[in-house]
């Protein structure tokens, strides 16, 4: 039967269509396989170096355990027992030895039993320090009068994991290079920052479920883990001496390099923006009748934002807007998040369960945002020196300190002026970040490079 002209034209085009896809395949059919052998490469590698990964993964989320609850939990249960603002001012100093860990780190490389092995000598005491802290606190329990107590055990338990630290890190800049390296950084990221909520916000969670005792025998397995694994899973040859450096790297160096001050001055403020908005709004939950377990189910959460759609949002964010864009995004997060906390706590919004989880999902986005920008830009600044390490250590005790020092401020300015100042001080640093942001924008308009070199951008 003859065709007519349209009834052959649209032969015509689906013969055209079909030799077009047998030509070149759809995007979506190009891109699946890439996406397929790059995932594929990713646990290629950490499976071939499987019994270290999961040693090295169990030590970074078992660092985390301590700070989060002497930073996050700690304030709740104690306000919640009945402690004043004021007395809880000082127990971000529990942090202070991730701080300040700079000074000890030459001693932790250079001191070591031949026979137990370079890291080894190290981990080992230093785990053990860790799980004798909390099956201690969960003895004590963490109330207003063992307070004294739960404080210097967290802080010991700060300190021998600020020490692990080094011995973590290094192991891991001595056993993996090139691509593999960048994976296990992802692994430390995301393992401290769980870390941190479990001790925090999960705390909360176990401790509303089950009480003290179970909560913190619970936390204590994960170091008891981990130091099972540097006993009898960690390879030995992961213990192997690294190559000493051909310079002396200072801080006098990378404080004389152009922008190194206005990169501190951005990792400080949005250190101290996340943590304006994090630990003021706990307390001020508790004070408005929510109970431990929802608080701690509302941290657990946010925490998994953060994880997986701040971080990997962040990311994503700095391809596609640039570095100093991305960052913007996420302190504009930060300060809309802490003007609707102040809207709540000025009586303007009622405090519902669905302006707090608002406020919960653009403080937790803030948080992965920004720490993937900033850090981005110190690996960036680092990488065209040649001091790196120092580089990089200084942008992230800078990060330590801001949190620190915003964890005691807030605390202080809320028990003067309210819930108010410390909401709106957050935002007040947010606008103070974003517009450092701004100017470092405008100066990488059209350069390629920072003067003598310095790349950011």
């Amino acid at each position: 039967m003859p065709r007519s002209p349209a009834s052959a034209h649209c032969c015509c085009a689906r013969r055209g269509v079909l030799a077009a896809s047998r030509r070149r395949p759809p995007a979506c059919r190009r891109r699946v396989p890439n996406f397929l052998n790059a995932t594929g490469d990713f646990m290629r590698d950490l499976l071939e170096h499987r019994r270290l990964v999961i040693t090295i993964t169990l030590l970074y989320l078992s660092q985390g355990i301590p700070i989060g609850i002497a930073m996050d939990a700690m304030p709740t249960l104690l306000r919640h027992d009945g402690a004043p603002l004021h007395a809880l001012a000082f127990l971000p100093l529990v942090g202070l030895p991730w701080v300040v860990k700079f000074l000890w780190a030459p001693v932790v490389d250079n001191r070591w039993s031949a026979r137990i092995g370079r890291r080894r000598s190290w981990m080992l005491p230093m785990q053990c320090v860790v799980v004798l802290c909390l099956a201690s606190l969960a003895q004590i329990g963490m109330t207003v009068a063992t307070a004294g107590w739960a404080v210097g055990l967290l802080a010991i338990a700060s300190l021998a994991s600020a020490t692990q630290d080094i011995a973590n890190d290094g192991m891991a800049a001595e056993h993996f290079q090139g691509g593999a390296l960048a994976k296990i950084n992802a692994i430390q990221i995301a393992g401290v920052m769980i870390g941190f909520f479990g001790g925090g916000a999960g705390a909360l969670t176990l401790i509303g479920l089950f009480g003290q005792r179970a909560a913190f025998l619970a936390l204590a397995a994960v170091p008891l883990a981990s130091l099972a694994c540097v006993l009898w899973l960690m390879p030995r040859d992961a213990d192997r001496p690294g190559t000493p450096s051909a310079h002396d790297a200072s801080l006098a160096r990378f404080a004389r390099r152009p922008w190194s001050l206005s990169l501190l001055a951005l990792a400080l403020l949005s250190a101290m923006t996340a943590v304006s908005g994090f630990g003021l709004s706990k307390l001020f939950l508790n004070d408005a009748g929510w109970t431990l377990d929802a608080i701690g189910r509302l941290g657990m959460a946010g925490g998994l934002v953060t994880v997986v759609l701040g971080c990997g949002g962040g990311a994503w964010l700095v391809r596609r807007l640039g570095l100093w864009r991305a960052f913007s995004a996420g302190v504009s997060c930060a300060g809309a998040g802490a003007l609707l906390w102040f809207a709540q706590a000025n009586g303007w919004l009622a405090t519902a369960p669905h302006w707090v989880w608002l406020c919960t999902v653009l403080g937790s986005l803030s948080t992965g945002i920004t720490s993937v920008s900033i850090m981005t830009a110190g690996m960036r600044f680092a990488g065209s020196g040649d001091q790196a390490g120092t580089d990089v250590t200084a942008v992230q005790s800078t990060r330590d300190l801001g949190e620190l020092i915003a964890s005691s401020m807030m605390l202080t300015l809320t028990s003067k002026v309210g819930y108010t100042g410390g909401f709106l001080a957050g935002a007040a640093l947010a606008v103070l970040a974003a517009l450092i942001a701004a100017r470092l924008r405008r100066r990488e308009a059209g350069r390629a490079q920072w003067p003598s070199g310095d790349a950011l951008a």
